[in-house]
């Protein structure tokens, strides 16, 4: 196949650019504040639960000293549910529901509180929004803060950010394999092996996922390795170089099509593609550099560069209109070639003072933050692609010869877009007392974004300024008691996602206010955490079009969402492990002057937002060696279209689990779906993607 797609760089570009920056990082595990500190007697095993975490403020900090909800997914958790991909693993996220792409969009897509969170992921701290599917193989965990996050996360993050946090090297010999067999020819192995000591240590994670799929013509390859090294440069300095390396080759894929408002009742793995069209590649090549400097006994000083290298090429295939006759009824289909090139340097430095401030111990984080990215997007559409019945399809083997084949002329889109950051923020955690803490801050965004449309010549920028501030009043009457209120805001320039027009160039960013109330419970002596936030989430200068000029926008639209999550972690008794959580979301798009096929969408649910949605899940050690575990995800109808025309039922999918360990080997068999329930994982106005029928996966983790 042809096609001149943005060239790929290779691994070695990545070093390279990251062995320009040595002084960088964003500060690992490994890298402790603290002096080591010999401790003896046994581990304490706490389940499913988390007492920490740095995403929410960059510094570890227990989370009772959090003033904001955040849900922490483990890896135990991750492992005992089999969830190899990010999708899986955050299906445990109160307030958070998968979404499909938009906008040209491929790779992970979710919701967050009623409001889109495509760019809002992060890997070790540090924004990783090229567009690709992200597996778990390489993770210790993956952390989601709710609300609004600008205050050290920048621009977007309106209902929060997915901070996924990748395995360390450390001090230790450890070696491992998984093997994982499972339905639908599923074959998975998985390498982690750390060697070193204090001084340096180096670990390498790798994977090789093959699989088909229970729908037709699908399947998926997936290959990566993620080194990571760690060196001591003193008693308290450290540096570590880590990199993440991924190709992927599989189909393009939206599901089946929406009839009369609901997906069409059609077999599940009916496919309404090519069979020679399942085009689509990703390669994702990204390398981090990390330099974390004890300066004085409560100063540190941590710099953080990181370069990354995402490249997609794809063909589509999206459904248009549906001609409804009944059983005989069609639907309109689209295909384009489409490529894309994105590369990001991003640099942060952070400085921490921790000690005592006017006789009250306080962390100080002072910090900055330097961004590149660079966006190429081109398409080219194939022609004369034929309607497809939607009851009986029988699809031709190819679109033909109007095939879009390679990116030479006739292109549909032809755009660049050149975006950079520069930000300041400051940071004081304070504790007044035994009781009563606070937490306070704000960041300073300047983000410039140039856009050039090759096809029209238009050329447009963007230049914004914004302050995003926050701050929190926790009060703890108990050592096992912590109670919260905050409130934060956020923005999103007219280019977050890389595009800009005439209507949005000139425009001031979109402004979220997010007020929460909460509390964090520990039960059971300490072995159960419970965590509960009630919310108002409000972004009350949406974009909208201008009512005396269509063409045009304004900031004059409100959509808002008022929410109850609820989450419960950690040991039940002895043997018994629990994780649940649950959201009640009521969400609205509150002023709006837009319009969908003439009708207005004010007063509407926002797309892609459950009314209730959630996740059960425990796991039993029911005799030595041996544990039986399993759970169940709910989620509640949902829109899937501004105009509420289009709707994805809920559904409840069982799932189980049967794991058998003994010393450093073990076997786990899990079903997924054990009801077999048919559902829908995402949609959009005319296409929805159905979910897995019942599968099994059998794996085997062994020493090496």
């Amino acid at each position: 196949m042809k096609i001149n797609a943005p060239s790929r760089k290779n691994v070695s570009l990545s070093l390279a650019v990251a062995a320009l920056y040595p002084a960088l990082s964003v500060a690992t595990e490994s890298a402790a504040v603290l002096p080591e500190v010999e401790v003896q007697g046994e581990a304490v095993d706490s389940g499913y639960r988390t007492e920490s975490s740095r995403s929410a403020t960059r510094t570890e900090t227990p989370l009772r000293d959090i003033p904001q909800a955040i849900t922490v997914v483990p890896e135990e958790l991750i492992e005992s549910q089999a969830a190899f991909s990010l999708r899986d693993a955050l299906r445990n996220v109160p307030g958070l529901t998968l979404a499909a792409g938009e906008g040209g969009r491929t790779g992970d897509s979710i919701t967050l509180r009623g409001f889109p969170a495509n760019s809002d992921t992060y890997l070790d701290g540090v924004k990783d929004n090229g567009q690709y599917f992200r597996d778990t193989f390489f993770l210790e965990g993956v952390d989601v803060l709710k609300g609004p996050s600008s205050m050290l996360f920048g621009r977007g993050t309106t209902g929060g950010i997915v901070n996924l946090l990748s395995k360390q090297a450390h001090a230790g010999d450890d070696f491992s394999a998984d093997l994982s067999l499972g339905s639908y020819d599923l074959r998975r192995l998985s390498v982690d092996a750390n060697l070193g000591n204090d001084q340096l240590a180096g670990r390498v994670s790798a994977l090789y996922h093959d699989a088909d799929s229970f729908r037709d013509q699908n399947f998926l390859e997936r290959k990566a390795i993620a080194p990571a090294g760690r060196l001591q440069l003193g008693s308290d300095s450290f540096f570590t170089l880590q990199g993440l390396y991924q190709h992927e080759d599989s189909v393009f894929d939206y599901g089946v099509p929406m009839f009369r408002g609901r997906p069409a009742d059609v077999g599940r793995d009916t496919f309404y593609g090519f069979a020679d069209d399942r085009f689509q590649q990703f390669d994702v090549a990204m390398t981090t550099a990390v330099l974390d400097v004890g300066l004085a006994d409560n100063l540190r000083l941590r710099n953080t560069t990181r370069y990354g290298d995402y490249q997609r090429d794809y063909r589509t295939h999206l459904f248009g209109e549906v001609t409804d006759v009944g059983f005989g009824s069609t639907v309109a289909r689209t295909q384009a070639l489409r490529a894309s090139g994105q590369q990001n340097l991003i640099n942060q430095t952070d400085l921490i003072l921790t000690g005592e401030w006017l006789g009250h111990e306080h962390t100080l984080l002072v910090g900055a933050e330097l961004a590149r990215e660079d966006y190429d997007f081109r398409s080219k559409n194939s022609t004369d692609v034929a309607s497809i019945a939607i009851f009986d399809p029988v699809s031709d083997a190819s679109v033909g010869v109007g095939r879009a084949n390679d990116l030479d002329g006739g292109l549909a889109t032809d755009r660049d877009t050149l975006a950079k950051t520069q930000a300041l923020y400051l940071q004081e955690q304070l504790a007044l007392n035994e009781r009563w803490k606070l937490i306070g801050g704000a960041r300073f965004d300047r983000f410039q974004a140039d856009f050039a449309n090759r096809l029209s010549q238009d050329r447009l920028s963007e230049d914004t300024h914004f302050l995003s501030p926050r701050a929190g009043v926790i009060w703890q009457p108990s050592e096992f008691s912590s109670w919260y209120v905050s409130a934060g805001q956020s923005f999103n320039p007219s280019a977050e996602t890389f595009t800009l027009s005439a209507a949005t160039a000139d425009l001031s960013p979109e402004e979220s206010t997010n007020y929460e109330f909460g509390t964090k419970q520990e039960l059971l002596g300490g072995r159960l955490g419970l965590a509960a936030a009630l919310f108002r989430l409000d972004k009350d200068n949406a974009r909208t079009p201008d009512p005396t000029d269509p063409s045009l926008t304004i900031l004059a639209g409100q959509q808002i969402t008022n929410g109850l999550e609820v989450e419960l972690s950690g040991k039940i008794t002895d043997t018994v492990s629990a994780f649940a959580s649950a959201a009640w979301l009521d969400a609205e798009i509150a002023r709006s002057n837009a319009l969908q096929n003439g009708v207005p969408i004010e007063g509407n649910r926002p797309p892609n937002v459950a009314r209730q949605q959630g996740v059960v899940w425990a796991d039993w050690a029911f005799a030595p060696n041996w544990n039986l575990g399993g759970g169940v995800y709910f989620v509640s109808s949902r829109y899937t279209d501004n105009g509420n025309t289009a709707q994805l039922p809920g559904y409840e999918r069982v799932d189980l689990m049967l794991g058998y360990e003994l010393s450093h080997w073990a076997i786990q068999l899990n079903v997924q779906n054990l009801t077999d329930e048919t559902y829908y994982e995402s949609g959009q106005l005319r296409s929805a993607l159905p979910g897995s029928p019942r599968a099994a996966i059998l794996s085997l983790k062994v020493p090496l």
